[in-house]
């Protein structure tokens, strides 16, 4: 394979196009008409929003890396609320951006063309990750008002990664994550204003985000932002949920049993 159908296959380049006019531009405007011929390609706008998302969060997880290394440890990765919210929006947009960009490309790939439609397109990754920011804080509220003695925190860990597994097995957990499959795959143009349509795609895509791993996130919460190991851990089964394909009953029995297990090492070494 070339590197050119290499760069096709991965939607990076597409056969290049010529100003067309765009009735939701109102107006002439780059990229909607095909070039008679097809002859020559192009970068595709929409797969480099992708990869700018992906370079976001490859500067989230550098300084999540770094933090964790330089920060001694915190008791329930916790903190002052304006340290915890900084240190949970990274983290955040370290562990779920990527599995966001199948969503990130099909909106800016549909959107692509129309006013606004890269600022568009950053609404919809800064609507997702409010939603989780919304979720975390609402953690630290609790966390607050309940804390757990620092003798405890290998139980209540082990705890929180167990109800995390069970939770895997539950049918909201299985429904949010079709639901998450079915978002990703937009159909057809963008209703109305696209900047409102960016907001609407995040929150929904957010929510049924939430829905899927919420388990996961909240035994983050209470294991701690500076366990860089358990963060790589629960990143990977974020992904495994989202962007592997369609589970079986077998594999979605042994993730849950896995983080069951792992639980269990939790508890004994914390």
């Amino acid at each position: 394979m070339s590197l050119n159908q290499a760069l096709s296959a991965a939607r990076i380049i597409r056969p290049a196009r010529r100003p067309g006019f765009c009735p939701a531009c109102r107006g002439w405007d780059p990229g909607t008409a095909d070039r008679p011929g097809g002859a020559g390609s192009e970068v595709s706008p929409p797969a480099l929003t992708a990869l700018a998302l992906l370079a976001l969060a490859t500067v989230a997880w550098v300084w999540t890396i770094w933090q964790s290394r330089s920060a001694g440890e915190m008791e329930m990765g916790l903190g002052s609320l304006g340290s915890f919210a900084i240190g949970w929006t990274v983290m955040m947009a370290a562990m779920m951006l990527p599995s966001a960009m199948p969503l990130v490309y099909e909106f800016a790939r549909h959107s692509e063309g129309r006013r606004r439609w890269q600022a568009a397109t950053g609404v919809l990754a800064a609507t997702y990750l409010a939603i989780w920011l919304g979720f975390g804080l609402a953690c630290y509220v609790v966390l607050k008002a309940f804390p757990v003695p620092p003798a405890d925190q290998g139980a209540v860990g082990g705890l929180a990664l167990t109800l995390a597994g069970l939770y895997g097995l539950t049918p909201i957990r299985a429904a949010s994550e079709t639901r998450c499959r079915e978002l990703c795959s937009l159909h057809g143009p963008l209703p109305f204003s696209v900047v409102r349509s960016a907001l609407i795609a995040g929150a929904r895509y957010g929510l049924s985000c939430l829905g899927c791993s919420a388990g996961l996130m909240v035994a983050m919460a209470v294991i701690g932002m500076s366990n860089l190991v358990w963060v790589l851990i629960l990143a990977g089964l974020v992904l495994i949920y989202k962007l592997a394909p369609a589970p079986s009953l077998s594999r979605t029995w042994s993730l849950s049993v896995g983080l069951i297990a792992m639980a269990v090492v939790y508890a004994s070494m914390a």
